[in-house]
């Protein structure tokens, strides 16, 4: 095999292909994920493969704009491919009118593009599925948000899984402006509490050994309640942004326990939701058997301001390519090919017809069992 053949046999890095029963078990689990948001009364939605770049420069940070896979057009504008639904989906949202009053509920499920560390440096193109929740405000809209990925992650059973709470509120307030806020979320990333304390006593902020403990907090519901006023006096007690934000994150996880048993929920005030544009309350999902969070989300009530009229928005999303390994909803769909019966063509065909409105999959090969 000459070289030329050899390079035209290899994949790109970073894309990957799925093959008959694979791809099939994937489509079984995508498609229960589309009836679920539509049971909800989600929306689809398509966002563009690639756009303008320089439309999404400003949103980025350094870190995402080096992930990001970008190339000029005809013209020599560069164009970025699409490695964050929510950023393309919130651009088509905010320059489109709603065609009705009252939130918008949406979904999507569709690949992005973006690299990744090193351990998913052959699974560069994810797929993704979430849901985007505009124009609701406040408690309610966090909690739909909170239980609609709740309640699909109980449906694609997987091994022990739980939702991991926080909040851009707290930490925004912890930082107080003053925090190169990429840093600390790296260090967020690996729970270094020694690495933070070092960051906040170089800013000059009071309190850094209690500001570290505060965004390093991991525990139950319960836990948080009766420790989080504690938590903000040690830190800082004037600070009332601080005391609203852990207030608001208090009656949120009390009213998330109305409806999620509390095995599921953790409060953790080091996930920020991997996004910069997070406004409000922040979540991860993790589970068993995976090396990094299958779902992140949170609210975002500023994003949609930067493309057109503003509204308030919460979402998720989910990386359905860490999920299907994973889901025994998957792992259990059956994927059996029936032959159809008959010696002649025209028999297989009227017996396969009748087997499939069985819901049966069957193949004009003859069966083994024909007579």
């Amino acid at each position: 095999m000459t070289p030329d053949n050899r390079q035209r046999l290899r994949t790109p890095q970073g894309t990957e292909a799925f093959f008959q029963e694979e791809a099939w078990r994937h489509r079984h689990l995508q498609r229960m994920t589309e009836d679920h948001f539509r049971s909800w009364g989600y929306l689809p939605v398509l966002t563009p493969v690639f756009d303008y770049f320089e439309t999404y420069r400003p949103l980025l940070n350094a870190l995402q704009e080096e992930r990001s896979y970008r190339f000029p057009d005809r013209k020599g504008e560069l164009l970025m491919l699409r490695s964050d639904i929510t950023l393309f989906l919130a651009k088509q949202a905010g320059v489109a009118p709603p065609e009705t009053e009252g939130p918008r509920r949406l979904y999507y499920s569709d690949s992005i593009i973006r690299h990744q560390e090193e351990e998913d440096i052959s699974s560069d193109e994810f797929f993704q599925s979430g849901a985007e929740l505009i124009g609701q405000p406040g408690q309610d809209g966090d909690l739909e948000v909170l239980m609609l990925l709740h309640d699909l992650l109980e449906s694609m059973k997987l091994p022990t899984w739980r939702l991991h709470l926080g909040s851009r509120a707290i930490l925004d307030a912890v930082f107080d402006g003053a925090v190169d806020s990429q840093k600390a979320s790296a260090l967020l990333e690996i729970r270094d509490e020694e690495g933070l304390c070092a960051l906040f006593q170089d800013t000059g902020l009071p309190a850094p050994e209690h500001r570290s403990r505060l965004l390093l907090f991991l525990g139950t519901v319960d836990e948080f309640l009766s420790e989080s006023s504690r938590l903000v006096e040690d830190c800082q007690p004037q600070n009332h942004r601080l005391a609203e934000a852990v207030s608001q994150l208090c009656n949120l996880a009390t009213e998330l326990l109305t409806c999620a048993p509390s095995e599921r929920i953790r409060i953790d005030l080091s996930e920020h939701g991997g996004q910069p544009y997070y406004t409000g309350f922040t979540v991860r999902a993790y589970v068993d058997g995976a090396n990094a969070a299958i779902a992140s989300g949170g609210r975002y009530d500023n994003l949609l301001s930067s493309f057109g009229p503003g509204a308030p928005a919460a979402g998720f999303s989910m990386m359905m390519r860490k999920i299907e390994p994973l889901s025994t909803f998957a792992a259990e769909a059956d994927d059996s090919v029936f032959g159809a019966q008959g010696k002649s063509f025209a028999e297989r065909y009227a017996n396969a017809q009748q087997q499939r409105l069985q819901g049966q999959r069957v193949t004009l090969d003859s069966s083994k069992d024909s007579p």
